[in-house]
């Protein structure tokens, strides 16, 4: 069950995209949940979360730029501190994880 919903995931081209670096899958997991909590985590401690097969951080950086230009991920200015900008999934990514994932989604993503 775990690999179907896996193999599913990876067929969407975004997250397909987040998924191709080696800590990719933790990232996903990471900002999913940043955005469905909205936490006030920023790209700093992002990253020092990260546990496993971590870039440096430049090209953790790099990577987190090209999702953005993409449109997979935003950054919006935290709420808590001027200085601190959060990482966000965007919502039509957000609705095809819980569809996927069989989740509930009438919670709205910003």
């Amino acid at each position: 069950m775990f690999f179907d919903k896996y193999y599913s995931l990876l067929e969407d081209k975004e997250i397909s995209k987040i998924c191709s670096k080696p800590y990719g899958f933790e990232l996903l997991i990471l900002i999913y949940v940043q955005t469905k909590n909205n936490a006030d985590i920023g790209i700093e401690e992002t990253y020092d979360k990260l546990l496993f097969n971590k870039s440096r951080r430049p090209a953790f950086i790099n990577f987190i730029n090209e999702l953005e230009h993409r449109g997979i991920i935003s950054r919006h200015t935290s709420k808590t501190k001027k200085s601190k900008i959060v990482l966000r999934l965007s919502e039509n990514l957000m609705n095809k994880i819980n569809q996927i994932l069989e989740i509930d989604s009438k919670q709205t993503y910003k």
